[in-house]
Formats: C-alpha cells, sequence, structure tokens
C-alpha cells in the first residue's frame, strides 16, 4: 500500500505558504510596534533572510505582554486564513497553511513571552526553524494524502 498524495493540494500549500509569509511575519511585528508605540517609544522593522525582526527604542523585553503580542497579532492572521477556508472550504491548502502559521505563532507566543531571554539570544532559532517546516510539511502532507479506493468485494 502506497501512499498516494494530491499534486494540486502540494502546488497550493506551497504557494500560499510563501506568499503569506512575509504578511504574517509583519503582523507578527506590528502586534510588537503596538506595544512599542503606545508606551511612546521609536521602533524600527525590517525583514531579511533571518526573519522579521522589530526594534524598540525602549526597555520593554521585561514585559511579558509586550513580548507575546506578536505572536498574539500572528496568531489572529493565522485565524483568519483558516476563517477564510471555513467560510469557502473551498481548498485544503488553505487550511493546511493556516494552521501550519498557527502552530508556529502559538510557539512563539510561549517562547517570547515566557522564555524571553533564551528565545533573545537565539539558541532556539533552529528549534523554531525546525517547528515551523515540521508543521508546514506535516500538515501539507496530511491533507494531501489521497484516500486509497475501497476493495470490492467479488464473492456472493
Amino acid at each position: 500500500m502506497t501512499l498516494q498524495l494530491n499534486r494540486r493540494v502540494m502546488q497550493w500549500t506551497v504557494v500560499l505558504y510563501l506568499a503569506l509569509m512575509i504578511p504574517i511575519t509583519l503582523l507578527h511585528e506590528s502586534g510588537h510596534v503596538y506595544v512599542c508605540a503606545e508606551n511612546g517609544y521609536q521602533y524600527r522593522v525590517w525583514i531579511d533572510v533571518t526573519g522579521g525582526h522589530m526594534q524598540c527604542f525602549g526597555r520593554l523585553e521585561s514585559i511579558p505582554a509586550y513580548n507575546a503580542i506578536g505572536g498574539v497579532f500572528g496568531l489572529a492572521g493565522s485565524g483568519a486564513i483558516i476563517a477564510v477556508w471555513l467560510a469557502a472550504k473551498r481548498h485544503v491548502a488553505i487550511l493546511a497553511v493556516g494552521l501550519a502559521f498557527m502552530v508556529d505563532q502559538s510557539a512563539k507566543i510561549i517562547l517570547e513571552g515566557f522564555f524571553t531571554r533564551v528565545y533573545l539570544s537565539g539558541s532556539l532559532d533552529i528549534f523554531v526553524t525546525s517547528l515551523q517546516l515540521a508543521s508546514w510539511f506535516g500538515f501539507m502532507l496530511y491533507f494531501a494524502r489521497v484516500k486509497a479506493p475501497e476493495a470490492v468485494s467479488t464473492s456472493r
């Protein structure tokens, strides 16, 4: 018994994930921007090959809400992607991508909000990247599975 995959689901999952990666990253960083600006500080946001970054020119790292709010904004964006799928029920690739981003943003809420020092040290970068890729590929493969036709019995 071999695993058969729907290529179209896989292709759309890749396209959607790559297309939404920067908007979700910016949404995540805008959560940090919101708290920084509300406290009257200037900030800087940029994206490079290692991901999205935000620098607040104030000392807010000791406030768990500041650290976790980026993931909360990203989680809201992930929820919006899933809501689009729920409303349309059009293509499971949308659901796969929304769930993958949801796993990633949930992990960032926990890591940034409660393990801030370790997260900021960069020592978890490989873990976060691995989690992102594993959830993306896992949901893509799960939703791309093609159910094998059931065997028809010839006996009477």
